[in-house]
């Protein structure tokens, strides 16, 4: 990681000023490495600002915020006259409608398999063996040998660990560089602030919509599908949770939980699927990404939304929302069934190139 940190070093040195932007939902992971590269940038006499183009949904993530007083700015606007460049944290495509076509990315770091649609950095850090992007960036902060303020790097490793915690699922799905990374932190963090922000129950809204989910399942073979119909756009982290809390309690080795997310003051409207395994023969990065570009994950934990503005004023909810929770059932019943035809395939084809192998080598003997 020496010459990485050099080149983040080197790649974010050509500017003055760098908006740092947190695309979709602002979660700890994305929320800690903005913040930590925005100390680090202050360190390199670099000014920055934090963007997130959604709301905070979840009371642990403000508590997170107002615990560390992590500055963000809320909103997709930016101002292209005062930044020269911009950084993307946590997030597969780091092309940002009116911003990529104006000003560069200096900076594009993440641990889920990086988009199609993504724009050339000039500095590009995709690591899909690492648990979290928090911990990316604290193995950057861990070689750049900044001689950061003692409060500095305490709040920097305080955030980072959350991020890595929540990242990970409380550690269950932790890797060699994420425990790197921790050891690294440990030295620094704040342990009662940790305990503090960690232990804040889930929200009531989060139960309402885990009881909902449970009320409407549907079962395809060994998969579950969860509709919760429609939810105010505040609440949407709740969905990601709710998914959690369905995998532990259900006999599904993969499930979907999904509503339709509304925000009536920006007259949006979307479909929101958080999919969540403990299959490991399942990647949900590549199931979501057979279905659209907009979303994607890991093997074990991923979402994907699809736009729906158009149908802000349908005049029966009701009918639209049937319509909708039909279509995304048989969408990833289809896409369940084409993942396990596509992975027999993989071994078919696995197994007659070894058989072709064998074959030539016995030919070249005689």
């Amino acid at each position: 990681m020496n010459k990485t940190a050099a080149l983040f070093r080197e790649a974010v040195s050509k500017y003055d000023s760098i908006a740092i932007y947190i695309p979709g939902s602002p979660d700890p992971d994305a929320i800690a490495s903005a913040y930590a590269i925005k100390l680090v940038l202050q360190y390199l006499s670099i000014g920055s600002d934090i963007f997130a183009e959604k709301r905070l949904s979840l009371p642990q993530n403000q508590a997170f915020i107002d615990k560390l007083k992590i500055p963000l700015i809320f909103g997709k606007e930016i101002n292209h006259e005062k930044y020269k460049a911009y950084i993307v944290p946590d997030f597969q495509n780091n092309w940002i409608e009116n911003i990529s076509d104006r000003i560069p990315c200096a900076a594009h770091i993440d641990h889920h398999a990086r988009s199609k649609n993504a724009v050339k950095a000039d500095f590009s850090l995709i690591r899909t063996d690492s648990g979290s992007t928090s911990t990316l960036v604290a193995l950057i902060v861990k070689n750049l040998n900044i001689d950061f303020a003692e409060k500095d790097m305490v709040s920097m490793a305080t955030a980072l660990t959350i991020g890595i915690y929540t990242d990970t699922d409380k550690y269950d799905n932790i890797t060699s560089l994420d425990l790197e990374a921790l050891s690294f932190l440990s030295l620094f963090a704040d342990w009662s602030i940790l305990q503090g922000i960690s232990s804040i129950p889930i929200s009531p809204e989060t139960l309402l919509y885990y009881n909902k989910a449970i009320e409407n399942e549907f079962v395809y073979k060994d998969w579950g599908f969860y509709g919760i119909s429609y939810v105010n756009a505040k609440n949407r982290d709740s969905i990601a949770i709710a998914a959690d809390m369905v995998l532990d309690k259900s006999n599904h080795n993969t499930v979907a939980v999904f509503a339709v997310i509304e925000n009536h003051n920006k007259k949006e409207m979307y479909l929101d699927v958080s999919l969540r395994s403990d299959n490991k023969s399942v990647d949900l990065n590549r199931v979501i990404k057979r279905i659209t570009p907009n979303g994607g994950g890991r093997r074990y934990k991923g979402a994907y939304q699809v736009k729906l503005d158009y149908f802000l004023n349908a005049p029966d909810r009701d009918m639209l929302w049937k319509v909708i929770e039909t279509t995304t059932i048989e969408t990833l019943s289809r896409s369940r069934d084409t993942l396990y035809i596509t992975g027999i395939e993989d071994i078919y084809s696995s197994i007659k190139n070894k058989v072709r192998s064998i074959l030539k080598k016995d030919n070249d003997i005689s």
